[in-house]
């Protein structure tokens, strides 16, 4: 009689195991306001940075907007970003975590570092196995198969309660505005 019990239980874990591989999860960034119902996003155009986290149905997502309707591919499982935005919108992978308060970056990695951020801007060496995005307007990209990773977008800082003897997954994505404004903070680019 015990067995009869267990069994079933081993089977609902098994299924909820299963199933939670199978997870997908979209983070839509957008310029103006937008209703999400189902697999159906409504955008209304605008010019105020809007962004909405919804677990998708199915293998596609439909837009509908003025400009029409556009349907995108969400097939495989993970996390999603997808770009409404009028902007160009491009980001990578953060370490954060594992305490890195004693990095010190030296005036050549700076520039390293600053010529990274000028190709990303330009989406040339972009890759997902690199973990660095370039969306231009009205496309998405499979970022993680992790749908639990933190995905910062334009206009937000990095939080500071990370934990930072854990490392964490995170990806920051700006505007290619907002990238502008940092190289030419830099002094790389007159």
């Amino acid at each position: 009689m015990h067995m009869t019990r267990i069994l079933p239980l081993c089977l609902v874990i098994a299924l909820l195991s299963a199933c939670s591989g199978k997870e997908k999860k979209v983070l839509v960034m957008s310029s103006g306001d937008m209703q999400i119902s189902g697999n159906t996003i409504n955008l209304k155009p605008g010019t105020r940075h809007h962004e909405e986290t919804f677990k998708p149905e199915g293998d596609s997502i439909t837009v509908v907007s003025p400009a029409g309707t556009k349907g995108f591919s969400v097939k495989d499982a993970g996390y999603y970003v997808l770009n409404l935005k009028n902007d160009t919108i491009a980001g990578a992978y953060q370490r954060v975590g594992t305490d890195n308060s004693q990095i010190v970056i030296s005036r050549e990695n700076l520039k390293t570092r600053i010529d990274s951020l000028v190709q990303l801007m330009k989406g040339t060496n972009v890759s997902a196995a690199a973990k660095n995005y370039n969306l231009p307007p009205n496309t998405i990209a499979k970022i993680t198969d992790n749908v639990n990773a933190e995905i910062i977008g334009p206009y937000l800082s990095m939080p500071r309660s990370f934990d930072p003897s854990t490392q964490h997954e995170v990806y920051k994505f700006y505007t290619n505005r907002e990238l502008m404004e940092i190289v030419e903070k830099s002094g790389q680019i007159k």
